[in-house]
């Protein structure tokens, strides 16, 4: 693992954390050591976490796995939908909670 790579991943769940905290304060949010959990009213869970071996942002929810790849303009990229991690984990929020949420990079 690099340390660009870490402290990549660091800084957008930070993000992450602090947009959903002010959007959806709802969500219980907690950010530690780059694993951000997320419990939705519902009891549901969804966890983003890195994956230092293949340097990737993994999320896991009910709705099932995805994987983010980091491209060269620095985005967090899904490997199969194509969707930025921002905009994957706000649909999913804007579904379960029937509210807009609107993350950005």
């Amino acid at each position: 693992m690099t340390q660009s790579f870490a402290a990549a991943v660091e800084e957008c769940l930070q993000g992450l954390l602090e947009q959903i905290e002010a959007q959806a304060p709802e969500v219980e949010a907690d950010l530690i050591d780059s694993v951000l959990s997320l419990r939705l009213p519902d009891d549901s869970e969804i966890i983003l976490n890195r994956q230092e071996a293949v340097e990737q942002i993994w999320l896991a929810c009910s709705d099932g796995p995805a994987r983010f790849d980091r491209n060269a303009a620095g985005s967090w990229v899904d490997s199969r939908s194509g969707q930025t991690l921002p905009a994957y984990l706000g649909r999913i929020l804007q579904q379960r909670l029937g509210q807009p949420v609107a993350l950005e990079s």
